[in-house]
């Protein structure tokens, strides 16, 4: 008899042992807290801004967990933040400080409310943010905006999620600072211009290209080797030349013509379209005899550039070529 009850004691503590992690579980479950929409490291990084646009918008996102919506509002307030940008500077560039990462200035955006609320029955609620001139911060740098919620003035909040960095991207319709854009050399030619070693070179390597404002990009001159890129700020600003794509050609309405100039300290000649180096931006389709085509942009260029004063011009007719999908494009 004393065993049965001392059983059926066990038995009723597991059951309400069991209840009570099941009850935890599901409240945890269910739990609405608000916190900043990011990935694994606190970042945001999403979205890109359109550098063809006067102002773009982007959203810092305030998201509600649990599994089910809320019956009632939440209210939402941000804050400026700085501890995210200070660990992400000293994580990933410790005492290289001339490659921190930089808090995006004020001139460059506008937040016309740093409140919002997340309505009853919703899981979250987008914070606009609108860009600005971008095309006046360089495409080597690394941009944030760091907020955090206001503890004060907001509802119940998750403190994992209570801090987020939102990464300014930038993109054109030729290059995108979000990931690296490469185009290739083909049919092109270095020369040069030196009567005593008029040396000829076929570049067949990529150039990577930066998009600079809504119709211009940034490409190394000719031949010319960018190395690696963290330590490249120096050979960018001697041998980078800018690239501004125009209006349309007369005889060609998939071509634009182009306009060549130096980036910093490069002594660069626009020379006059030669053959297929029409100083042109050009969408060329090319259609297999199954009817099947395949889309290239492509800046077919031809100029002379030289680094020093002292130094002979190379001679560059180029066709820089990358493929691209336009469905892809329109999504």
């Amino acid at each position: 008899m004393k065993n049965n009850i001392i059983l059926a004691c066990l038995v009723l503590g597991f059951a309400l042992t069991t209840a009570c992690e099941s009850y935890d579980f599901e409240q945890e479950q269910y739990k609405n807290e608000v916190g900043l929409l990011s990935n694994s490291q606190m970042i945001y990084d999403r979205q890109v801004a359109d550098l063809s646009k006067d102002t773009d918008t982007i959203y810092l996102v305030a998201a509600l967990s649990g599994t089910r919506p809320s019956d009632q509002d939440f209210k939402v307030t941000l804050m400026r933040g700085d501890s995210l940008i200070k660990a992400y500077n000293k994580s990933n560039f410790d005492i290289e400080t001339n490659r921190y990462a930089r808090i995006l200035p004020e001139r460059y955006f506008t937040i016309p409310s740093l409140e919002a609320v997340i309505p009853a029955g919703e899981m979250q609620v987008k914070i606009p943010v609108y860009l600005r001139n971008l095309g006046e911060i360089s495409p080597d740098s690394i941009y944030f905006l760091d907020y955090q919620i206001d503890p004060l003035n907001t509802d119940e909040y998750n403190l994992k999620k209570k801090e987020v960095l939102l990464r300014i991207y930038k993109s054109n319709e030729f290059s995108t600072t979000r990931r690296n854009v490469y185009y290739n050399y083909t049919s092109s030619f270095v020369t040069l211009l030196d009567l005593n070693n008029p040396l000829v070179r076929r570049p067949t390597s990529t150039n990577q290209v930066f998009p600079l404002a809504g119709n211009s990009v940034r490409m190394m001159a000719g031949d010319e080797n960018l190395g690696e890129y963290k330590t490249a700020l120096n050979r960018i600003n001697e041998r980078s030349i800018v690239v501004a794509i125009g209006k349309q050609t007369v005889k060609n309405p998939l071509a634009r013509e182009v306009t060549i100039t130096p980036y910093k300290s490069i002594d660069v000649v626009q020379l006059t379209p030669f053959e297929m180096y029409d100083n042109t931006f050009l969408i060329n389709i090319i259609s297999t005899p199954d009817g099947r085509r395949t889309y290239y942009k492509e800046f077919r260029l031809h100029y002379k550039y030289r680094l020093k004063s002292t130094d002979p011009y190379k001679e560059v007719k180029a066709i820089l070529r990358m493929e691209y999908s336009p469905r892809a494009e329109l999504l």
